[in-house]
């Protein structure tokens, strides 16, 4: 039978809690692929002497294509593709002129697109779905994936065109660069914005750098690190050139002969309007970049313009802008030479929380070596033909650090009954919790180990993270008690997502056929907080399944730390739960008598807020008569 492997998008884990594929269609056996180091479809090693080429109007030297080839062999020298499998190549930017299959739209665009300064360099595209072949092989199975790049000049694909101005002559554009812009990011994104300390990272600290949302991480390198010799526009400069497009867009994008004159006479009337700021820089916001004749027409008296910063009560300012921008000319015309004018090392995370590309993202910033790529470039003679090497080896395993068990932690575990305990206290500060399978947060981000101020120990904190024991000895006793503190912080927002806990038995990694689910969350100002119950046990028939609400009493978010203790017993078949020293709830046939739970998890997917995390520690697991 033909094997087809299915990528779920499950749980990662550092360990990263593994993304499974499934090997066969009938019995769904499960394989793991996120730890398997899966590589390259072939690595390139250039050994003729390139050649340069032509493409349309543009020519590419030698030495230009040999860079593009050196790029390739950087990147492969700096990563191996671990869940996925990697292809690097090179291209130039050829755009044709014509093509009678584009739209007129998109002729248009591939026209303005000539005014783009020469750019060459290379890409890795990880495949993220694979599949085996006959050989047994990993091969792509579909197209999707994520994509590292290195370009010499690259503008394109960091900017946002300004289309409406842009001719064959010259291409206006924005650059979308949040981290220094007075706005910033919104809470998720700002998260994602320093995924592995990216915002401040060492490697990239020295050269300009920033995150695209939901696109991509770019890091820019110039000579000296001086300023991109990009020149920013007036709104003289603006109204001037679109004046002169009107003509050229109403043949792409045409409308009416009345709506045409109405663009006029409107166009008119912004020029009176910022004639105050004609020779003042324009900026306009990235939602409104993508003109057409129709924001003119539309662009009367007491509506909105393209320059308008209001949000829909009025408010002036609330969106962030940048300055509308072009090259240099200068610089323009030493692109075509062989000497970079900058470059751009850039990489996409489509899926931030899958652990291939978090893999990928790690290996770009701790292997790859952006010293040597400046020198290479702009100080040759420190190279003194040393050939690239990785900051670090990409098959270097980071070793887990452990501290030592504090002495709660030495005297409990020193207790015969005891069958499982943790506080953390084995694993520093700002560390993934030893021990624990971790699955990253939409942000990109896991949740570690942490001392809050006004609690005693270390706690992990949870903020959109998900934990699991793996170090849980399997099966639990038939009879036992779990017990674990709980804390939220002040002004926890009320309606966030509540903290899971999950006890299981999974019948493969990852699959609870049967589990105690027992969700969390504060109440406010004071108020109670509230328990959901949910159980399954459908073998044999005849035990607890369903939802049940419950009141977690004195669970609420106006201290400063609002800490309670959650109590689970198991006696046989019967079921209690404690929130404190109070009995919310008693099953007398909830569970089967010799049931196998086999997991411990801790979820609290969804909440971003900085207010809104859950602190957790003391996890005890005790065997009863």
């Amino acid at each position: 039978m033909k094997k087809i492997i299915l990528i779920a998008f499950v749980a990662v884990s550092i360990t990263i809690q593994a993304q499974p594929i499934y090997v066969d269609r009938i019995g769904f056996k499960l394989e793991s692929i996120a730890d398997i180091d899966i590589g390259w479809m072939e690595i390139r090693k250039h050994t003729t002497a390139p050649k340069g080429k032509q493409l349309g109007d543009r020519i590419y030297s030698a030495k230009q294509i040999g860079n593009s080839q050196q790029f390739v062999e950087w990147m492969q020298q700096s990563y191996v593709p671990r869940g996925c499998l990697g292809k690097a190549t090179y291209y130039q930017n050829y755009i044709p002129k014509f093509s009678g299959t584009n739209s007129k739209l998109g002729n248009a665009i591939n026209m303005h697109a000539q005014a783009l300064p020469l750019m060459y360099g290379a890409q890795t595209k990880v495949h993220m779905f694979l599949k085996k072949d006959a050989q047994g092989k990993f091969v792509p199975q579909t197209g999707h994936g994520d994509y590292w790049f290195i370009e010499a000049n690259q503008l394109r694909s960091i900017s946002d065109p300004v289309s409406f101005i842009s001719s064959p002559e010259e291409y206006y554009f924005v650059l979308p660069d949040l981290s220094s812009h007075s706005k910033g990011y919104n809470a998720d994104d700002k998260a994602a914005s320093n995924l592995m300390g990216f915002a401040n990272h060492k490697n990239i600290a020295g050269y300009k750098r920033f995150y695209i949302p939901h696109s991509q991480y770019v890091v820019i390198i110039t000579k000296d690190n001086e300023a991109l010799p990009f020149e920013k526009i007036t709104f003289g400069e603006f109204f001037t050139e679109a004046e002169k497009q009107f003509p050229e867009w109403q043949k792409v994008t045409p409308v009416s002969a009345e709506n045409f004159s109405k663009a006029q006479t409107n166009l008119a009337r912004l020029k009176e309007k910022y004639k105050s700021k004609w020779n003042s820089i324009a900026e306009m916001k990235i939602s409104r970049t993508q003109i057409t004749l129709q924001d003119f027409v539309n662009a009367t008296e007491g509506y909105d313009d393209m320059f308008d910063n209001k949000d829909s009560y009025g408010n002036d300012g609330t969106e962030a802008s940048f300055p509308l921008l072009k090259v240099n000319k200068t610089a323009k015309e030493l692109c075509k030479t062989n000497q970079p004018q900058w470059l751009v090392i850039r990489w996409t995370i489509g899926m931030p929380n899958q652990p291939y590309n978090i893999h990928l993202h790690e290996s770009i910033l701790n292997n790859f070596n952006f010293e040597y790529a400046y020198n290479y470039f702009f100080r040759p003679e420190k190279i003194n033909g040393q050939v690239y090497k990785p900051i670090r080896s990409p098959l270097a395993k980071e070793k887990i650090a452990t501290t030592e068990a504090s002495e709660k932690s030495k005297e409990i575990t020193a207790d015969a009954t005891v069958f499982f305990f943790e506080d953390f206290s084995t694993t520093s500060i700002g560390k993934n919790p030893n021990g624990w399978q971790v699955k990253f947060a939409n942000s990109g981000t896991t949740g570690v180990v942490t001392n809050p101020e006004g609690l005693d120990g270390n706690w992990v904190e949870l903020r959109g993270h998900y934990i699991k024991a793996s170090l849980l000895k399997k099966p639990l006793p038939q009879n036992f008690t779990l017990t674990y503190d709980v804390a939220v912080p002040q002004n926890f927002t009320w309606g966030a997502k509540g903290l899971t806990m999950q006890l299981s038995y999974e019948t493969t990694k990852g699959n609870a056929e049967s589990f105690l689910n027992l969700r969390l969350r504060p109440g406010y100002d004071g108020r109670d907080g509230e328990v959901v119950l949910e159980t399954k046990f459908p073998y044999p028939p005849g035990y607890s399944n369903g939802t049940k609400w419950y009141v977690a009493n004195g669970f609420s978010n106006n201290k400063k730390n609002n800490r309670i203790t959650v109590t689970i017993k198991k006696l046989d078949e019967k079921l209690q739960v404690f929130i404190g020293n109070t009995k919310i709830a008693e099953y007398e046939k909830a569970i089967p008598l010799a049931h196998p739970f086999n997991a411990l998890s801790f979820d609290c997917n969804g909440n971003s807020a900085e207010n809104d995390k859950y602190f957790i520690s003391n996890i005890k697991i005790t065997k009863e008569q």
